[in-house]
């Protein structure tokens, strides 16, 4: 079998920045990913295979299934063309994974393991932070998760109260998973080379999540409470509901405080406190 290179270089493979792709080439990296992963003999979602290093080193490990969703129409024809490599392992869902087309594909073939189903994927970097909001909102599909991202995408996601990096990532990442940095990749790595270093980033399903009443109301309050960072929290939500401050001092909130300065608990009680006062976002 070709190395990924050769791979890449027989069928001309070209990066689209329009797309956020960084391959990686080395099968070692990606055997390290799989062995640090922990996922043995189980059905793995993978997103953006690209040429199928990852994709390689999964079939290697044992896997049962992978349902590799790709649309870059050449690097479609780089997975297909491996095919009688990958043990009839692979099965291909062409299209866009934020795409409720191509979404509710990957659902039905979850469905019908009847099991949930881990992800594991070098995801593209335009869209890393939308693909993981739209897997934690389906997150009852969904086992764990083993994501690489740029190494400043992991770091919002990671980031604690009180600190700039802090955001509606961070709060809701954190409301529902706990999150490990497994392993920080060098640009060397990548074709092409990408400006800054990448994470690898574990999330683990809390077992007691903290109930949130109405989950789409949550999230539009995070991201009103985040449009204006430098504004305090009352400021942001007064135009929402004239009795802002009988909420805030209902939930032990000091109004004066930035959206960065409250956690996921402090976003979850304003929530339903909104609903039990039937204020809408």
């Amino acid at each position: 079998m070709d190395t990924i290179k050769q791979t890449i270089n027989k069928f001309k493979l070209i990066s689209k920045k329009s797309l956020g792709q960084n391959f990686i080439l080395d099968e070692n990296i990606t055997d390290k990913i799989v062995k640090l992963s922990k996922i043995k003999n189980q059905h793995v979602l993978e997103i953006g295979p690209g040429p199928g290093c990852l994709t390689r080193s999964l079939v290697k490990s044992g896997i049962k299934k992978i349902i590799a969703v790709e649309t870059d129409k050449k690097c479609i024809e780089i997975i297909n063309y491996q095919k009688k490599y990958f043990l009839n392992k692979v099965e291909l869902i062409e299209g866009d994974i934020l795409k409720e087309t191509t979404f509710n594909k990957v659902l039905r073939k979850i469905k019908k393991n009847k099991n949930k189903i881990s992800v594991i994927s070098n995801l593209p970097y335009k869209t890393a932070v939308p693909i993981l909001a739209k897997i934690l909102k389906n997150r009852s599909f969904f086992h764990k998760l083993i994501l690489m991202f740029q190494k400043e995408q992991a770091d919002r996601i990671m980031a604690k109260t009180k600190t700039k990096d802090y955001g509606r990532i961070s709060v809701i990442s954190q409301w529902l998973c706990n999150i490990k940095r497994k392993m920080n990749l060098t640009p060397n790595y990548f074709f092409p080379k990408p400006k800054i270093d990448s994470s690898i980033l574990e999330f683990e399903f809390k077992r007691n999540i903290k109930k949130v009443n109405n989950e789409d109301l949550f999230i539009n309050l995070i991201k009103k409470c985040f449009e204006q960072r430098r504004k305090t929290v009352r400021n942001n939500l007064k135009k929402t509901s004239p009795s802002i401050d009988q909420i805030l001092m209902d939930c032990k909130i000091d109004g004066n405080k930035r959206a960065e300065e409250l956690d996921f608990n402090d976003y979850i009680n304003l929530s339903n406190s909104f609903i039990n006062k039937k204020k809408i976002i």
